[in-house]
């Protein structure tokens, strides 16, 4: 596995290890759900760096409430279950892609009647904005040192729990992997029937994907991917139903995690990587400062990041952040592979650029 520069790429993104990649992003739906089961919290004490009195004041708020743009369904289920399970601790969370979550979250904040505790997202750039505007604050996790060297910068509130690669993805009962392309130059020069993409305007993977791309190729690439079979949505959540459905042939960005979970549910969704690199983009997590119920929203903090929630991850797919855990047993072997990690600092100069570009080329 090698990383290769990109522009004005951040110093907290040199050298990430291929063990940092957690399978994270975009799930398959949205609605909100509530934590079943009982338990007393009796194994919690097990779990180290979590104290009892944190513990204890989370009870007595009852619950806790994130919205998770961030997480697949299955990652967010799991947690609801441990939380429950470990803590007695009700998690009621609300699946959306990040876009709407971030809309959410900040039409809350103008109301002043927020209602979400914890935020995960696919959009580091949203996040660190917050950062920066007093919006989400430190959940002072105490194995932060345990975090893969490279993925965490120390003077952000929020944490970042995945490395997700992004693909292309395509339906394996209609479509012979031989017949696609190869590389991203080939991709957006060659590629045959109709691709459906979400837009950058909209969706905040997206807008990491064609950064990165459009810095490492140019505008030309874009130039020439507009003159493909494009359709666009502006939902990347909406990409694997119409390549299911036939109406597209290739989707992007895919999101690995997302195509694996849709394969576990019996799909015939799978995803293909290109030789020349593999996009990256960090999901990240944050308490918000604000939170109704603060003690609850940094055990659901400080839990994720445990060994053992991303040991718990590890078992149902999830690759984990921390250094030295185990790898799962299923995704893509990326270990030779190129990352192309996103760049906040790129998104923030050209984003806007980006945007408009595809706007016009795209016709949105």
């Amino acid at each position: 596995m090698s990383i290769r520069p990109t522009a004005r790429r951040r110093n907290a993104l040199f050298a990430v290890p291929l063990s940092a990649v957690l399978l994270a992003g975009c799930g398959d739906g949205s609605e909100p759900a509530a934590g079943g089961g009982g338990g007393s919290g009796g194994e919690a004490a097990g779990i180290e760096g979590i104290s009892e009195d944190l513990i204890a004041a989370a009870q007595e708020e009852g619950g806790v409430v994130i919205y998770a743009g961030g997480h697949t369904r299955p990652g967010v289920e799991l947690l609801q279950q441990r939380m429950q399970e470990l803590f007695d601790i009700e998690v009621t969370f609300t699946r959306e892609d990040s876009g709407a979550v971030a809309n959410s979250i900040s039409a809350e904040l103008a109301s002043g009647s927020l209602n979400a505790d914890v935020v995960s997202l696919t959009d580091p750039d949203t996040l660190q904005q917050w950062a920066d505007e007093g919006v989400i604050t430190d959940a002072d996790i105490p194995n932060v040192d345990k975090i893969i060297d490279g993925l965490d910068n120390p003077d952000n509130p929020q944490v970042p729990y995945s490395l997700v690669p992004l693909g292309i993805m395509y339906n394996g009962a209609t479509t012979d992997p031989a017949d696609l392309p190869t590389t991203w130059e080939e991709f957006a020069s060659s590629a045959q029937g109709t691709i459906v993409s979400a837009d950058p305007g909209a969706s905040g993977t997206a807008l990491a994907f064609y950064t990165t791309l459009t810095g490492l190729y140019g505008e030309e690439w874009l130039q020439q991917l507009s003159e493909r079979n494009v359709i666009v949505t502006d939902s990347s959540l909406a990409l694997a139903q119409l390549v299911l459905t036939g109406e597209a042939d290739i989707g992007v960005p895919a999101i690995e995690s997302a195509v694996l979970s849709a394969a576990a549910e019996g799909e015939p969704l799978e995803i293909a990587f290109m030789e020349d690199g593999v996009p990256t983009f960090t999901s990240e997590l944050a308490l918000l400062a604000d939170a109704p119920r603060p003690n609850a929203a940094k055990l659901l903090m400080q839990y994720q990041l445990s060994e053992d929630f991303q040991n718990a991850l590890v078992e149902i797919g999830g690759r984990s952040v921390l250094d030295g855990a185990p790898q799962p047993a299923e995704g893509a072997d990326l270990s030779k592979a190129t990352l192309l990690p996103s760049d906040l600092e790129d998104i923030a100069t050209r984003g806007d650029q980006v945007v408009a570009r595809f706007a016009e080329l795209f016709n949105r």
